[in-house]
């Protein structure tokens, strides 16, 4: 009775804060977009937040089905959710059904509502990887077996992300998935030796070909440099994050949301929040991130099987990076990159499928097993017991092993 007590408890938790950040995303992108509408004006003020409120509806739905269904059945089925996700990036690609906007064709357009086939994208090669490493589990070791065809089917989709071009994501793709694929026991060394040998040659093709990346660099290296052109966003985002001080400006207070700063309901929502709540509202969405991860983690390692611990250490992963890169290009720490903060920023499928995740992580949740199960079954996968097919110890194997 008391590990059920414990079990509910893990999982109201993870839903609480994930319901947490759902929230202040919700007043962010009402405070931040509201101002967007020119009053007087036939447009509806309030036609951000109802779109995103629309969206987290739909997400919150998909939640729910996702936490009822056995998450195995994810794993039956990850060939065509991954085709899925491959067909729906190639129609991105095609004049006429993909949307073209800012010169990069990156959307689809149903009835007049817009998704982003590459936040599908996000979660389809997650639950692609977890399954190859699952299926290949005995021979990821192997640079023809296990990592070459990895690199195949991650390839496939960094390659259409960045023909968009969306060079950010197509980044994303690749280390999400790499990071589920490691967990399950690819080894690192010849990812490592496989990025030293194509990064500097990638770098240099992309900085030549594309004029965006090097004024993103040249901005990141100099923001003083354009001020009032490529370094005007950098420059005001990091104005506002100054001016929140300790407590902030008050909520719908903030100045650089007043045609200061651009893009300030999605990708650069994080200094609106950080000018309009200061250093301690900063403090506590970080923390709800972070308590998020440690959640994630705690309830992969007593996933019942190794499909389900993958599955939640790649969506924990995944929300944790893209917040990491948020954060990171808020605070001028990296290049400009067009990702938004996890269920923060406006942004309709973003939204929808990161909630459809935490119904993954939710469904994995409820047949978590204790601490003393897991040891045992940890146990038996590296004695050969309870996979004997397998010569090679899982990662989450050695970690059950090790933190004790």
């Amino acid at each position: 009775m008391g590990y059920l007590a414990v079990q509910h408890t893990l999982r109201n938790t993870y839903l609480l804060n994930v319901l947490a950040l759902v929230g202040i995303g919700v007043v962010m992108v009402f405070s931040s977009s509201a101002i967007r509408v020119v009053p007087g004006t036939e447009i509806d003020p309030f036609v951000f937040i109802k779109r995103h409120l629309m969206f987290i509806g739909f997400g919150i739905v998909g939640m729910a089905i996702a936490a009822k269904l056995d998450y195995g059945l994810w794993q039956k089925f990850a060939k065509p959710i991954y085709l899925l996700g491959l067909v729906l990036l190639v129609l991105t690609l095609i004049p006429g059904i993909g949307t073209e906007f800012n010169g990069a064709r990156r959307w689809l357009r149903f009835g007049g509502v817009g998704i982003q086939p590459s936040d599908f994208a996000k979660l389809a090669l997650l639950i692609a990887a977890a399954s190859y490493a699952v299926v290949r589990r005995n021979e990821l070791g192997s640079i023809r077996r296990g990592f070459l065809p990895a690199c195949m089917f991650v390839g496939v989709y960094v390659v259409l992300t960045m023909a968009q071009p969306d060079f950010g994501t197509s980044l994303f793709l690749a280390a999400s998935s790499f990071l589920v694929l490691i967990a399950g026991g690819l080894r690192a060394r010849h990812l490592a030796c496989a990025i030293l040998i194509m990064l500097p040659f990638a770098s240099a093709v992309m900085y030549a070909k594309f004029d965006h990346i090097q004024s993103r660099v040249m901005t990141f290296l100099d923001p003083s440099m354009d001020p009032r052109g490529k370094g005007h966003q950098v420059k005001q985002s990091l104005i506002a994050i100054g001016s929140g001080g300790m407590e902030g400006q008050g909520l719908g207070r903030s100045m650089q949301k007043l045609y200061y700063l651009p893009e300030q309901e999605t990708d650069f929502i994080f200094a609106v929040l950080a000018e309009e709540t200061g250093f301690i509202g900063s403090a506590l969405t970080l923390a709800l991130f972070a308590s998020l991860m440690l959640l994630g983690m705690k309830i992969a390692r007593r996933a019942r099987d190794r499909f389900g611990s993958l599955l939640v250490t790649g969506i924990t992963c995944a929300i944790g990076l893209q917040a990491a890169i948020n954060i990171a290009v808020v605070t001028a720490s990296v290049p400009t990159k067009g990702i938004g903060l996890p269920f923060i920023s406006f942004g309709g499928s973003s939204c929808f499928f990161y909630l459809c995740g935490v119904g993954l992580v939710l469904s994995v949740a409820k047949h978590c097993v204790s601490e003393q199960e897991a040891m045992n079954l940890a146990q038996q996968e590296v004695a050969g017991e309870r996979m004997p097919e397998s010569a090679r110890r899982s990662a989450r194997a050695r970690r059950l092993t090790a933190s004790t």
